[in-house]
């Protein structure tokens, strides 16, 4: 697993239910395997909770007195959108379970009574999900970074190469200028030693 991967070394977990005995039942479950317990007696609760803590993953009943489990999920997507919500649920609330996979508020729902290897096997490939896609947003990122350095390389050698190419060929126009130079006064001293040769000739 990637070292920016969930919470790193602990994951977080969070479980929100009115009762005691299910929250006990998750804590003592759940603790054994070396993740971070939070719980939390409501809905709102368990809100305060995830403005204090950083928290990878949340379990929450379907019914619960004042808020329920669904709306209390769809407000944990709405604002801590990359934390993994599941749904505990009886057979009596499939149909609102149903109602918030299909909204997006869940990534999966455990009916209860739950068992117990099923559950953290559920949570383990979720927290291992979210790894994934955690690195995978890490690659993306690191493409897209390397891909703009790279822009900018191939941008500055461009230059580089139409400095080079600028001087190269005013060194060439120097070559022609001081070639042409060369030719014309090549040419007046012949004609000098011509005229020399001709006054020479014309006095003997």
């Amino acid at each position: 697993m990637s070292p920016e991967s969930v919470s790193e070394v602990m994951p977080a977990l969070l479980f929100v239910d009115d009762e005691p005995n299910i929250l006990s039942s998750l804590r003592r479950l759940f603790r054994q395997h070396s993740y971070k317990i939070f719980i939390a007696n409501g809905g709102q609760e368990g809100l305060e909770i995830l403005e204090k803590e950083t928290i990878d993953l949340v379990i929450s009943d379907m019914r619960m007195p004042v808020m329920d489990g669904a709306v209390f999920l769809t407000h944990v997507k709405a604002r801590w959108p990359d934390t993994i919500r599941l749904l505990l649920t009886g057979y009596a609330d499939i149909q609102s379970t149903i109602d918030a996979i299909n909204r997006g508020e869940i990534y999966r729902y455990i009916t209860k009574p739950w068992n117990d290897n099923d559950i953290v096997l559920v949570v383990k490939q979720a927290l291992e999900r979210k790894a994934l896609e955690i690195e995978k947003r890490r690659l993306e990122e690191l493409t897209l970074r390397q891909n703009e350095e790279l822009k900018s390389l191939n941008a500055s050698l461009e230059i580089k190469v139409d400095e080079r190419t600028a001087d190269l060929k005013k060194a060439h126009a120097s070559l022609l200028q001081a070639n042409d130079k060369l030719k014309s006064n090549f040419l007046t001293s012949i004609k000098v030693f011509s005229n020399v040769i001709e006054m020479r000739g014309t006095s003997w």
